[in-house]
């Protein structure tokens, strides 16, 4: 589960970074296509439910549905961390607000989410105030 679950978020932000420049994919297409390519597996599952939920799902519902890592493993993360990165794949900043809605083991649903919005759309939409208050981040030695 934890390979497929690997697996999903790498192709997710494969098919994010494809579709620069164009119209986002809509949220069950893009999350039929994760799908289509897993394994069978609980996380392919998962995916497959949240393709099928209604435009209008609200988060708490879809995270009570598909997990939204009380239970921290693949299939209680990345189904909803999808989920919320599909209906978000041109706004980074939203899409973060919307994962930490469903509440859960934020830190690895946003990681989840954020990675894929942001193969996208980059982070430079991000508010300043977000980039002046983050980490600094070390320089790499070659």
């Amino acid at each position: 589960e934890a390979v497929a679950g690997a697996v999903a978020v790498a192709l997710a932000a494969a098919l994010a970074t494809r579709s620069r420049g164009g119209p986002p994919p809509a949220r069950p297409e893009f999350l039929r296509a994760v799908a289509a390519r897993l394994p069978d597996s609980d996380v392919r599952s998962g995916l497959r439910i949240a393709a099928r939920m209604p435009e209008h799902t609200s988060v708490r519902h879809a995270a009570e549905v598909l997990g939204s890592g009380y239970r921290m493993s693949g299939p209680d993360t990345v189904p909803y961390a999808l989920w919320c990165a599909a209906g978000h794949l041109d706004d980074l900043h939203e899409g973060l607000w919307i994962t930490v809605a469903g509440r859960g083991d934020i830190d690895t649903t946003c990681a989840i989410a954020g990675g894929v919005i942001a193969a996208r759309t980059g982070v430079a939409a991000l508010p300043a105030a977000w980039h002046a208050a983050r980490e600094p981040l070390s320089l790499v030695v070659r």
